[in-house]
């Protein structure tokens, strides 16, 4: 050590200013990590099957998951207003099954995965301290969903590449992830069986298991355009959005009686559900994304700039 900063030193003679930030710096990962640039990408997703609910925990547990700074809503701030509902707030578990993804990244190099899954976890928050998304009600930062992600796992490489560009945190490239659906019924739109597993040694690895109604291609039958940013905040206190237009999804009312989140023993998500196994008991549905031809931008992946 005495001898690298000797060197450091001498070095001054010749660059001061290099010098004292090298020395400075020595043994710090925080100056190289400050200096890490992030990039926005371009999201398209295509035909896209979904299954989201909400299930109640205590607003402390889930403040207790997210940075300094951002603030849990409680199911009071929702519009769920009742005796002890300040002191609750929501666990969003959210998967999807999509034909394909395709990703343009800041220099224009673009990805196309095929037969992609993805499984996030969070919870809604106040964004009013957040900066402006390219895709918001109010052009400042408002939208129908604001979702502060816990996790977010995908078995896309192209996808998982976007959000780490952007300084999304919590990411898993899991290409393990199952999401399967059975027709019950072929001949009508009735219930199909869904299957999610969330392979691994993830804090908020799960699965979804249950009979849910029916939302496919076929089942379409038009539906609801929203905005939904889910949120990031890493270290440096730098915001990262995933800004999602989402244009005619079906959402059915609910997802079926008989669907289940289960988890495992000792990670975060069990012991926030505070069970192995859960039903939604917030809300629930399934719901199909129809595609508007890969190319048609529908998300933005993007470095906001500092926390407020």
């Amino acid at each position: 050590m005495t001898t690298s900063i000797t060197t450091k030193i001498r070095r001054a003679a010749i660059n001061p200013r290099t010098a004292l930030i090298s020395a400075l710096c020595l043994g710090v990962t925080a100056c190289h990590s400050n200096q890490i640039k992030l990039s926005n990408s371009d999201v398209d997703f295509s035909n896209c099957r979904e299954i989201a609910g909400g299930i109640v925990v205590a607003k402390a547990d889930l403040q207790s998951q997210v940075p300094e700074g951002i603030t849990v809503n409680s199911l009071t701030d929702m519009g769920f207003v009742f005796e002890g509902s300040d002191e609750q707030g929501m666990l969003i578990v959210r998967s999807l099954s999509c034909e394909a993804i395709q990703v343009t990244d800041a220099k224009d190099r673009v990805r196309t995965d095929n037969n992609v899954a993805f499984v996030h976890v969070g919870t809604p928050i106040n964004v009013s301290n957040l900066p402006a998304t390219t895709y918001s009600n109010d052009s400042v930062n408002g939208a129908d969903f604001n979702i502060y992600a816990l996790s977010y796992q995908t078995s896309s490489p192209a996808y998982f590449g976007a959000m780490k560009r952007a300084g999304m945190q919590n990411i898993d490239l899991n290409e393990g992830i199952v999401n399967e659906l059975t027709d019950n019924d072929p001949n009508t739109c009735s219930t199909a069986n869904l299957k999610v597993n969330v392979p691994g040694e993830s804090q908020y690895a799960l699965g979804i298991t249950g009979d849910v109604i029916e939302a496919t291609a076929e089942c379409h039958v038009g539906g609801a355009d929203f905005i939904a940013n889910w949120w990031s905040v890493d270290k440096h206190d730098r915001v990262t959005a995933l800004s999602n237009e989402v244009i005619d999804q079906t959402f059915t009312d609910t997802a079926g009686p008989d669907v289940f989140v289960v988890t495992n023993d000792g990670t975060t998500i069990n012991e926030l559900i505070g069970t192995n196994r859960s039903a939604f008991t917030g809300f629930s549905g399934s719901g199909y994304i129809p595609s508007e031809g890969l190319g048609n931008v529908d998300m933005v992946a993007e470095a906001l700039g500092p926390l407020n």
